[in-house]
């Protein structure tokens, strides 16, 4: 077990248990913390320098995106993150992201549009440029705007839920050759049926466009 570390003073005015969920996070898919191994509440608070509270909440949070699971009044343990773990991360935002772009196209304003086109655009600039980081962040912003658009807090809730997850995988393992390119378009093709308030168009886009981000993922595995 690490030496006891206090979390960082620098963004106070955040939670105890969210820093210390991120940090956890960042032990988890970097492999500090391995799959498998089980640590308990009084493990956890030691070694980040905290009460149990905020690590049960942290813990909370992360079983909530699928990074942990809860052993009751023993601590957590990190499951296997392997191909069917993500699969199942991807058919779920699948259906989430299809059931958004279809109601973003039913509800869309044109100011939730234009919103939509500037993000679109710089996921295309990032990803003719090949950069990774940025091309995640436009990304992540195309689909906040297409969730705006749909105002569908539930559904919201659950993609964000597991976004965060995903999408540091993601970092870590890159795309494949094709992928940033192939998901540009994929962009344009969702964004074209929202506009054109074509509801079927929209969903079945979106999740198509869910299942090639699978595909490629799988593949870097």
């Amino acid at each position: 077990m690490a030496s006891p570390r206090r979390l960082d003073a620098a963004s106070l005015s955040t939670p105890a248990y969210a820093r210390l969920r991120a940090r956890l996070r960042d032990e988890i898919l970097s492999g500090a913390w391995p799959a498998g191994e089980h640590r308990t509440l009084s493990q956890l608070a030691g070694a980040h320098g905290v009460s149990i509270s905020p690590v049960r909440e942290a813990l909370l949070g992360l079983e909530g995106e699928g990074l942990v699971q809860i052993r009751q009044h023993r601590g957590a343990v990190v499951p296997v993150l392997d191909a069917r773990l993500f699969a199942d991360l991807y058919d779920l935002r699948g259906a989430l992201q299809s059931v958004l772009a279809r109601r973003a196209a039913e509800r869309a304003t044109p100011e939730q549009l234009a919103d939509m086109a500037r993000h679109e655009a710089a996921y295309a600039e990032a990803a003719a440029c090949g950069d990774a980081a940025a091309a995640l962040e436009a990304n992540e912003a195309f689909h906040d705007a297409i969730e705006a658009a749909a105002d569908n807090p539930q559904a919201t809730a659950i993609y964000k839920a597991r976004s965060a997850f995903v999408n540091a995988v993601r970092l870590r393992l890159g795309f494949g050759a094709q992928r940033m390119g192939q998901a540009a378009a994929q962009h344009r093709a969702i964004l074209a049926a929202i506009a054109a308030r074509d509801a079927e168009a929209a969903s079945a886009a979106a999740f198509a466009h869910a299942m090639a981000a699978k595909a490629d993922l799988l593949a870097q595995l």
